[in-house]
């Protein structure tokens, strides 16, 4: 389908054929990641918007995008003013504009892999004052006809090796199993990305920018776990690092898994599991206990190795932004670079640190009027000259087996003036 008028009218006729009357479409995955795979990224498929928050509802006669401040200007030059209105949140919610814009007794549907349990139960409490119902897809329509939908990533694990991590994975799933005991709880599903690749010090290639791997697991009250990941992501060097005590399983199999809990106590997060967790434990009878992923303080209180890994990859990483930072001020009054050529030259000094894993986020290089779009995304399209007398808007980091970093800096070209 060559363009987004297609793709949209091409979903309303899928969703004429599933008996729904409209349907909404997040920018998430099926772990609520803020970054997600090609194969996730419906939302762009759809409405051509590159920003990296926002959702969409699709009705019959009428579709509109949502997102917040930051993408006020950018969601306006991507997305087409002649199929979609623009819905700012919070000012409006999604909830709440479906509750205004469902036709009476309508069907709207929703894949519970891509909700929290809180969104669900918002929707479903809108829709009912107009007669409407929010019903669970099995299949998502997206999906249906996205003709060339990329495959999820097959790229293998990796080991963070626990001089790097500065505790085992055993130390860490301990904690996790006093933290069960201490609630009287039988396990605790991690299906947010980073939660996992902490918990088992493995890495992955799985999402750009981000060193995670698709896999969902369920920590037990005893130490061992349950980890389900596509089997030909783990290499033999991954299985050693895992151990006996941690049992493998097909990414697939985590649904019928989570239905084998019936009076067992289980915890689940309810800002980082979706709906459907939720409700495949409820569907096997467990005693769902919602409480915050235990991983997420527990990460957040760096060890000395983490410190001092963090340490050098600030220290690193400065010298190769000083690097840009000097090569810049001295080569744009000449007026030979752009967004796209400055931003490439940023990321060949951090190429010659010799150990850049990737990009943090794509790099936000803005001159003139794209500085001004917050989280901007360069492109060969958008990119301007780089011109004397503009500021220069660099926002940019790496990733690095150590650490991550993150820095903005805004340059003049040229002898600014006063002002």
């Amino acid at each position: 389908m060559s363009s987004y008028a297609d793709r949209l009218s091409a979903l309303r006729e899928q969703l004429k054929r599933d008996r729904l009357d409209g349907f909404v479409v997040p920018l998430t995955d099926e772990h609520m990641s803020e970054y997600v795979g090609a194969y996730a990224q419906r939302l762009a498929w759809l409405t051509g918007f590159q920003g990296s928050a926002g959702s969409a509802v699709v009705l019959s006669s009428e579709a509109a995008i949502f997102t917040d401040g930051r993408y006020t200007l950018q969601v306006r030059q991507q997305v087409s003013a002649d199929q979609w209105q623009y819905v700012s949140v919070p000012g409006t919610s999604m909830a709440s504009w479906l509750g205004e814009h469902a036709p009476d007794g309508g069907r709207i549907g929703y894949d519970a892999w891509l909700h929290t349990r809180a969104w669900v139960e918002e929707a479903k409490k809108a829709l009912a004052e107009k007669g409407a119902e929010l019903v669970a897809v099995d299949t998502n329509p997206v999906d249906s006809v996205w003709p060339d939908r990329p495959a999820p990533s097959d790229a293998t694990l990796s080991v963070q090796d626990d001089a790097a991590a500065g505790r085992t994975s055993a130390a860490k799933r301990a904690e996790i199993a006093e933290w069960l005991s201490a609630r009287k709880a039988d396990a605790v599903v991690l299906s947010a990305l980073d939660s996992i690749a902490w918990a088992f010090n493995v890495r992955g290639n799985d999402v750009s920018h981000t060193p995670v791997a698709l896999a969902y697991a369920i920590v037990n009250a005893d130490g061992t776990a349950d980890l389900f990941v596509s089997p030909e992501k783990i290499t033999d060097a991954v299985r050693q690092h895992l151990g006996n005590a941690i049992r493998l399983h097909d990414r697939a199999a985590f649904a019928p898994a989570l239905k084998g809990f019936a009076g067992k106590r289980v915890a689940a997060d309810p800002e980082r599991a979706v709906a459907a967790i939720f409700d495949s434990l409820d569907a096997g009878g467990a005693k769902i206990l919602s409480l915050r992923d235990p991983v997420v303080l527990a990460k957040a209180l760096k060890n000395p190795a983490e410190i001092a890994g963090h340490k050098s990859a600030q220290a690193r990483d400065g010298a190769a932004l000083v690097r840009f930072l000097k090569w810049f001020e001295e080569t744009a009054p000449a007026g030979q670079l752009t967004e796209m050529s400055a931003a490439d030259k940023l990321r060949e000094f951090r190429d010659q640190t010799g150990v850049l894993k990737d990009l943090s986020f794509d790099t936000i290089s803005a001159t003139g009027p794209n500085g001004a779009i917050p989280h901007y995304k360069v492109t060969d399209e958008s990119s301007l000259p780089i011109e004397s007398g503009q500021l220069y808007l660099v926002d940019s980091g790496g990733q690095y087996a150590d650490g991550t970093t993150d820095v903005t800096r805004v340059m003049p070209v040229g002898e600014p003036t006063p002002r």
